[in-house]
């Protein structure tokens, strides 16, 4: 399976690079996933993911957030946080979406991104999942460097300080630690308004929880070292949804879909989908666009 890569014009101009995985025609269910993902990385380091839902029915899309990646922007920066909305507000309105068949997929910062698109947008999709969601910190940052970062997100907003997440933390699995060596996509350092405003999405996360009126699965990672393991089932405790389920996988480090046991949770999160999102066996006249 070849993915199609497209590149998009967002609504302050910028060019967004997404990937897209249509299952074949035979199969086709008119299902969409979108999968966001963290911060630093890009959208292709969850290829392995897309292939598996696309032969399960799926149409995925995997785009490379804005500042990430192949996308336009500056490497891991926001003015506001709300321009990832905005972005993904720019695939629905590119691939035509479907709210009824379309489900979000988010890790570690794609999931702020997630639970902020569904707490403002509900009406827009029908399925939220979350893996190792950033609902608070675990990774410490001296108080000096808050200060300053604080200071530079009002003076000079792109100042650059280099990220405190320690790579090796990111999964057990050393092939996938091998490959991050070489990819040139990655990137270690944030800019100050970047972290102000994500810290301010955590902080707006908590507070409209109780907007969350769709279905949501929380995979934690039990020796998550980079965000807090123990903030995300009482957040989901919150929230408006009545179908809701968490788990916290004991042992995991943060990356749960790139640890060695990711083909066992990502099945989990795709049975639970296929729940609330079921294959048609008639696809006649779901959405298809041409491109």
């Amino acid at each position: 399976m070849v993915p199609v890569e497209t590149h998009i014009r967002t609504h302050d101009g910028q060019l967004l690079f997404a990937r897209s995985y249509v299952p074949d025609e035979f199969c086709r269910s008119a299902r969409t996933l979108i999968i966001v993902h963290g911060t630093s990385e890009h959208g292709g380091r969850y290829d392995h993911v897309a292939r598996v839902a696309a032969e399960q029915g799926w149409e995925v899309i995997v785009p490379d957030m804005r500042g990430h990646g192949r996308s336009d922007g500056v490497p891991v920066h926001v003015d506001r946080f709300d321009e990832y909305l905005g972005d993904l507000d720019t695939l629905w309105q590119y691939f035509e979406l479907n709210p009824d068949r379309t489900a979000l997929l988010g890790h570690s910062f794609g999931g702020l991104i997630c639970t902020r698109f569904a707490e403002t947008r509900p009406s827009r999709l029908a399925s939220l999942v979350l893996m190792s969601p950033l609902l608070g910190l675990k990774v410490k940052i001296e108080f000096y460097t808050l200060a300053l970062g604080k200071l530079m997100s009002l003076i000079a907003p792109r100042t650059r300080f280099q990220s405190k997440v320690p790579v090796e933390s990111t999964t057990r699995n050393l092939e996938v630690l091998k490959r991050r060596e070489t990819d040139k996509l990655l990137h270690r350092s944030v800019t100050a308004r970047w972290f102000f405003e994500m810290k301010q999405a955590i902080a707006d996360a908590w507070r409209d929880a109780d907007k969350l009126n769709v279905p949501v699965l929380a995979l934690q990672a039990g020796a998550d070292l980079i965000v807090a393991p123990d903030a995300v089932e009482p957040w989901l405790r919150t929230a408006g949804s009545d179908d809701t389920r968490f788990r916290m996988v004991d042992d995991h480090y943060h990356e749960l879909l790139n640890e060695p046991d990711w083909q066992e949770t990502l099945e989990e999160v795709l049975s639970w989908l296929d729940e609330r999102v079921p294959e048609l066996n008639d696809p006649t006249g779901a959405r298809r666009h041409s491109r």
